[in-house]
C-alpha cells in the first residue's frame, strides 16, 4: 500500500514539475479565456489561448448554460500561445442582433481532424487534466469596450509601473488598475492603485503608474485587476467616473505580477532569454516578429483585421451538433493554473496518507 502511496504521489509529483518548469510549448495545456466585452462588428476578442497543435477556436451561443448554435469559427495554425485573438460572429447572425443588447457567448478549443474545414462531431473540444479548454462571457453589441493583460507569465517590474497590452474604451475613459492580491476568495477588486486617462479607442502598450505607497505594500508577487472606466468630463479620474458594464458585469481583466530588482526573466514587457513573439498590425493582416523573455515559445496576438483564416457558421463551418457542459479555465495568464494547484494538493494529501499508514 505505502509503495502504491509513494508512486502515485510521485506520479503527481512529475505532472506538477513538468507543468511549472519553463517547457516548450508542446508541454502546456490548453486553455481558453475570455472576459465582458462590447463589439461594434460581431468580433468577439479572445484574451488568452493556448493549444499544442492545429485546432479551431469556436463561439457559441449559449443554451441554458451550455453551448448552443455555433456563431462563428477560426483555424489556428500551429501550437503557441495567442492572445487577444478575434472571432468573427457570422454576418447574418450578427444583423439580427439588436444593438444595445447583451447576451452570454461562449468559446471554445476544438481539435483539428484534418477534415479540410471544422466539424463540431468529429473535432472534439480540447481538454485539460479532464476539463474542457473552454469559457463565457457576455457580449454586448456596441461601442467596442474590451481590455486584454493576460499573458503567458506573470509580467515581472522593477518599479510602480505596470504595462497593459491592450485595451478598447467606447468613450473617453481611463484604465484602472486595483490591487486583488489579498482577497476574500471571490476576487473583488480592492481599491484603486493607479489609472491611465486614455481617449475612446483602440490602445496598446498601456503604461499605468502605481501609487508609490500601493506597490511598496504589494510584496513579492501580485493580482492586479485593469477596469475600463468613462470619465465624467473633467480628464481626471476620480470617484464620479463609472465603470463600463455589460449586463452589470464591468470590462475588467486579472493578471499576475512578479515584482524583482531588476526585471530578469518573466512575461510580457520583460527582459530575458530571447523568444518568438508574434505582434500583429493595425495596418494590415501582417504579423510583426519580435523578442520576449519567454524562452523557446510562441505568442501570437492578433489583428483588428481578419487575416483569412476567421469565419462564421457557412462554408469552411458546420454548424450541427448538441453542445456540451463547459469546463473551467485557467486564470491570469499562466493555462491551468488552477489545475496544478490542485494537482500539488493531491501530492501532500497522498504522501500525508501513506505516512499515517506507516505509523
Amino acid at each position: 500500500m505505502r509503495r502504491r502511496a509513494l508512486a502515485a504521489a510521485l506520479a503527481l509529483a512529475a505532472v506538477l514539475a513538468l507543468a511549472v518548469a519553463p517547457l516548450p510549448v508542446s508541454a502546456h495545456v490548453n486553455d481558453v479565456s475570455a472576459d465582458p466585452q462590447a463589439s461594434s462588428d460581431g468580433t468577439v476578442v479572445v484574451e488568452t489561448a493556448y493549444v499544442a497543435d492545429d485546432a479551431w477556436l469556436a463561439v457559441y451561443a449559449d443554451d441554458n448554460g451550455s453551448r448552443g448554435d455555433l456563431l462563428g469559427v477560426r483555424r489556428l495554425d500551429g501550437a503557441g500561445f495567442r492572445t487577444d485573438h478575434p472571432v468573427t460572429i457570422d454576418e447574418d447572425i450578427w444583423q439580427n442582433w439588436p444593438e444595445g443588447e447583451a447576451r452570454t457567448v461562449h468559446v471554445a478549443l476544438h481539435n483539428d481532424e484534418g477534415s479540410g474545414g471544422f466539424d463540431r462531431e468529429e473535432d472534439g473540444v480540447l481538454t485539460s487534466f479532464g476539463s474542457e479548454a473552454a469559457d463565457q462571457l457576455v457580449l454586448e453589441r456596441g461601442a467596442p469596450a474590451y481590455v486584454g493583460a493576460g499573458a503567458f507569465r506573470p509580467q515581472s517590474v522593477d518599479g510602480p509601473t505596470v504595462t497593459v497590452r491592450s485595451a478598447r474604451l467606447p468613450t473617453d475613459g481611463h484604465l484602472v488598475a486595483r490591487n486583488v492580491t489579498e482577497d476574500d476568495g471571490t476576487r473583488t477588486p480592492a481599491e484603486p492603485v493607479g489609472a491611465a486617462a486614455l481617449d475612446a479607442g483602440a490602445h496598446g502598450s498601456i503604461t499605468i503608474d502605481l501609487n508609490e505607497r500601493d506597490y511598496e505594500g504589494l510584496g513579492d508577487r501580485a493580482r492586479i485587476a485593469f477596469t475600463v472606466y468613462r470619465d465624467d468630463g473633467d480628464g481626471e479620474f476620480g470617484p464620479a467616473d463609472e465603470p463600463v458594464r455589460i449586463d452589470g458585469r464591468t470590462v475588467t481583466t486579472f493578471a499576475l505580477f512578479n515584482l524583482t530588482d531588476d526585471s530578469a526573466g518573466g512575461g510580457e514587457g520583460s527582459d530575458g532569454d530571447d523568444a518568438q513573439v508574434t505582434t500583429a498590425t493595425d495596418e494590415d493582416d501582417g504579423l510583426v516578429t519580435t523578442t520576449t523573455g519567454e524562452d523557446d515559445r510562441l505568442v501570437t496576438t492578433a489583428t483588428d483585421e481578419d487575416d483569412g483564416q476567421s469565419g462564421g457558421t457557412d462554408g469552411t463551418t458546420d454548424g450541427a451538433g448538441d453542445g456540451g457542459e463547459d469546463g473551467p479555465t485557467g486564470t491570469d495568464g499562466q493555462p491551468g493554473f488552477g489545475l496544478l494547484v490542485a494537482a500539488a494538493a493531491l501530492v501532500v494529501g497522498v504522501t500525508a496518507h501513506a505516512r499515517r499508514r506507516r505509523t
